[in-house]
């Protein structure tokens, strides 16, 4: 996830409503790092693994928004991978609801 400090830019344009300086605390820090280290490495000999329904993709993605993703990740004490799994989970289901479900062929 990298080390880069979320913040805001201090240049804003007229047509785009003025936030305050978003703040990241210890405490913030701190929730989250307790959050990435729960459920950490390789299960011990004789256990099985947490299973998961998971992928691992690549994205391009803008710098910008990656940054925002990683504050909100922060400030709510989630994973990345989660804020990002519920975004994509909102988008689909705002989508299907004005398209109809998407169905999917069975996978062999």
């Amino acid at each position: 996830m990298g080390d880069a400090k979320p913040s805001i830019p201090e240049e804003t344009s007229s047509t785009t409503q003025e936030v305050p300086v978003s703040v990241v605390t210890e405490e913030m820090k701190e929730n989250l790092e307790a959050k990435r280290r729960q459920n950490v490495g390789r299960p011990r000999k004789g256990e099985t693994g947490k299973q998961t329904n998971e992928v691992r993709a690549t994205f391009i993605v803008d710098p910008e928004v990656v940054r925002k993703l990683k504050y909100v990740s922060l400030a709510e004490g989630s994973l990345l991978k989660d804020v990002i799994a519920e975004a994509l989970n909102s988008y689909l289901a705002t989508w299907e609801s004005e398209n109809g479900k998407i169905r999917l062929p069975k996978i062999k």
